[in-house]
């Protein structure tokens, strides 16, 4: 269904939670995301950007400038205590005025992981869209990533449905299972 953009978007949006801080992904953030997502392997078994080998395989500056020309909100993912930037968490797509609804993606780093801090910021993003009228939330996952399966459920989602073999990754087809939340503000 087409129809009219319902924009959320926003310059320089910063969220806290008791944690982290979700700020905008910036250049200087170029390092922290190579290591914790695009050179971490076992991050790269359900990220489906994919594996880089070098630095320099990642036009980071690329990738804000195309979620800035869409209007849609890309975040790093920052430890409050020490300031590190373990992870993103982005908008997927825009919505628009008649199903305001939008889906939500998120990686960090391995060595970040059973920390509570993915659940955190899904939460922390999700309230905000709620904050700005959305209706529905939704995030997939492959079906074998049971991790990102908890965190859904863990920030209040729930199973909606699947798609078998959505998504060509790794040389194979993937089953998808998407899981959402209404807002009830």
């Amino acid at each position: 269904m087409n129809g009219p953009v319902y924009d959320i978007y926003e310059d320089n949006v910063i969220l806290e939670s008791e944690q982290i801080l979700l700020r905008p992904l910036c250049p200087a953030d170029r390092q922290a995301i190579f290591d914790n997502i695009y050179h971490d392997q076992e991050v790269g078994r359900y990220f489906l950007v994919g594996y880089k080998e070098t630095i320099d395989e990642l036009n980071l500056e690329r990738l804000i400038d195309n979620y800035k020309q869409l209007k849609l909100f890309v975040f790093a993912i920052v430890i409050k205590e020490t300031g590190e930037v373990i992870g993103m968490i982005n908008q997927t797509n825009n919505t628009n005025y008649y199903s305001r609804y939008i889906e939500i993606g998120y990686a960090i780093g391995s060595r970040y992981w059973n920390h509570g801090y993915t659940t955190e910021a899904l939460k922390l993003f999700i309230d905000f869209c709620f904050r700005k009228g959305i209706y529905k939330v939704y995030c997939g996952y492959l079906t074998e990533n049971t991790a990102s399966r908890r965190v859904m459920e863990k920030a209040g989602m729930e199973y909606e449905f699947t798609r078998k073999k959505e998504i060509f990754h790794h040389g194979r087809f993937w089953d998808v299972a998407y899981y959402s939340k209404e807002n009830s503000l």
